[in-house]
């Protein structure tokens, strides 16, 4: 009997499951589906610093559109311009363990509406990486989401993940489905793998039965 690459795949998604379930996303409201009573269904809304619209997030400075029917989500029916009327910064604060990984994911594209092709954004941590997006050939029901990630040690008890747009311009860098997860530590991972060989032995006597 033939062991299909669907089957592995499958049992190897059991394995994960429980670890995956174990790391909880840290981040309130990362695809921004929750915002306040202000906001009008429609397009887009553009909301300024201070205004409290997107629960769990703050918006430090300048502006940015929370976008509706616009474009098309990376999850969720709501993503993010980091450019409203100016480039804008949304910060979160959350609680972390001191010495713990975690890792940072999110889905990044460009607003397609106008002629400057490249999309510039700044993630802040620790660290202060700048992503790029190319709008080339992109448009607003293809919107070509990719997913960034990158992993950062805590050196204190709350940590503060902020995103920056950096476009001088009201077309900016489009934002969504955020999420912040500790990172397993060794001993999970061991466990994971004892179990992908559990799996693996598992294929070899179904590859041995059907050749009996």
């Amino acid at each position: 009997m033939k062991i299909s690459k669907q089957w592995l795949a499958g049992m190897a998604l059991v394995a994960l499951s429980p670890f995956a379930a174990a790391a909880p996303n840290l981040i309130t409201n990362g695809s921004f589906e929750s915002n306040g009573a202000d906001f009008i269904s429609g397009s887009f809304t553009t909301f300024a610093a201070g205004s409290g619209a997107l629960l769990g997030w703050d918006i430090t400075t300048g502006s940015v559109d929370l976008i509706n029917t616009h474009w098309q989500p990376s999850h969720g029916n709501y993503s993010l311009d980091l450019s409203g009327g100016s480039d804008g910064t949304i910060a979160q604060s959350f609680a972390t363990v001191i010495g713990q990984k975690y890792v940072v994911s999110f889905d990044m594209a460009g607003n397609p509406d106008d002629t400057d092709a490249l999309k510039y954004l700044q993630v802040g941590l620790s660290q202060q990486p700048i992503y790029t997006f190319d709008t080339t050939g992109k448009s607003r029901a293809d919107m070509g989401w990719t997913t960034k990630s990158f992993v950062f040690q805590a050196v204190s008890t709350q940590s503060t993940l902020h995103f920056a747009g950096l476009q001088d311009s009201p077309y900016g860098v489009a934002l969504d489905n955020v999420s912040v997860s500790a990172v397993p530590e060794p001993e999970t991972f061991a466990m994971l793998l004892a179990g992908l060989g559990l799996i693996g032995a598992a294929a070899r006597r179904k590859r041995q039965a059907a050749a009996q």
